[in-house]
């Protein structure tokens, strides 16, 4: 049978790229509206804003289990039926959560959909570990995140008039959907889960920078998603509406697209050290305009402007400094695991750390770790490995002289 090398461009069309990145969004995919989530819960459900957070917490928990039955079973699964049957659970979970009105049955549920997703996506990543260049590979991730998370922001307010509060879950449960209908379109020869003359080599100081790569997604995943949990209601507290805030969500959301399409581009001027960083800081930013005691309409937008503009460059280039570490997907599956805990520990601690209608402590501790993240990640991405898309001319040159 032929073998397919992933290592060769041109066997990995742009739609491949994009339609990896789909699947590896979609088990989930509530994370790119998670304001949308939060509010349907707290407002149209009826749930405290505490027990909102918990809800998106044990569903984050869910995937944090799924991940890592991922990485234990990933040398040895075929890497398209796992996603098609993870995804199909989860299709049916989505569409079981309106009919659950008990909350601890719905903390339950959630767990198990969450867990379903996170399989799916800890072996997605592992996926676009392999591919030939990985800074483009996870840019599309970010890109299609932010798409989806637009979108669904924008029309959410409109669905729910007509579907009623569960709207949310009626859309999580067409992502997975297509989903399914993506993993069965793409060849089952195109990628192996498990090739052993690609298994990682890892120096033992690519050992450390990876652990400090992996440290610093945790930080920075945790207090994102602490502020995008909240920051919907941030905007209705700031005396906006929630027809309002959804609309400036998605489209300051839609800036996320440019931030992600950096990582994609391949140019000598894209950096990842410099870029990260800067990115890092306008999350800050943005941390500290919404921690001013009265906030502008305007203001509110230009936060929100700066933080989903930075967000997916970030991720990007931390996901793929940890695949062309280890070409073999197998941190990148632990990142994805990492990032699961990270997603799921941000709405938690917001959760215990907001009291009514006050949201000062959480932004003040989210800005601390967006500080700690850039302290911490300055000098490991000076030895990290550069981006194999990118790197390849350099060594061809080199091989010639």
């Amino acid at each position: 049978m032929r073998q397919f090398n992933e290592d060769t461009p041109d066997k990995q069309p742009l739609r491949l790229y994009f339609a990896v990145a789909f699947i590896a969004m979609s088990g989930l995919s509530y994370i790119n509206f998670l304001p949308g989530l939060m509010n349907a819960l707290a407002i149209g459900l009826g749930y405290a804003e505490s027990q909102a957070g918990q809800i998106v917490a044990l569903n984050g928990y869910g995937a944090l289990f799924g991940t890592a039955l991922a990485i234990l079973s990933v040398k040895y699964i075929h890497w398209k039926p796992t996603i098609i049957s993870a995804m199909s659970v989860l299709l049916l979970l989505e569409l079981t959560s309106p009919a659950i009105i008990s909350f601890d049955t719905l903390l339950v549920l959630r767990f198990a959909t969450g867990f379903a997703g996170g399989l799916a996506v800890g072996v997605s990543f592992s996926v676009l570990a392999k591919m030939y260049n990985t800074n483009r590979a996870f840019g599309f991730l970010l890109f299609i995140q932010f798409i989806i998370g637009a979108l669904v922001m924008y029309t959410l307010p409109q669905l729910e008039l007509h579907l009623g509060a569960h709207a949310v879950f009626y859309v999580m449960a067409t992502i997975a959907a297509f989903s399914i209908l993506m993993a069965i379109s793409i060849p089952a020869g195109r990628f192996a889960t498990y090739i052993k003359s690609q298994e990682s080599y890892t120096r033992v100081g690519s050992l450390g920078l990876s652990i400090t790569i992996m440290l610093v997604i945790f930080i920075y995943l945790t207090a994102a998603s602490a502020l995008y949990a909240y920051v919907g209601l941030i905007g209705i507290k700031a005396n906006l509406n929630e027809a309002q805030v959804s609309t400036y969500i998605s489209f300051t959301g839609l800036l996320g697209l440019l931030g992600a399409v950096i990582p994609m581009i391949q140019a000598p001027f894209i950096k990842r050290r410099p870029l990260t960083v800067i990115s890092i800081s306008l999350c800050l930013v943005a941390v500290l305009v919404l921690l001013q005691p009265t906030i502008s309409r305007t203001a509110y937008i230009v936060a929100l402007a700066l933080f989903f503009f930075a967000w997916p460059a970030v991720q990007s280039f931390l996901f793929a400094t940890i695949a062309d570490i280890s070409p073999s997907g197998r941190l990148s599956t632990i990142s994805s695991l990492v990032s699961s805990i990270a997603m799921a520990s941000g709405p938690m601690l917001a959760a215990f750390l907001i009291k009514p209608t006050d949201y000062s402590l959480m932004l003040t501790i989210c800005a601390s770790l967006f500080v700690l993240c850039a302290v911490i990640l300055y000098m490991p991405l000076k030895i990290a490995p550069p981006a194999k898309g990118q790197s390849t001319p350099t060594l061809t040159t080199q091989a010639k002289q």
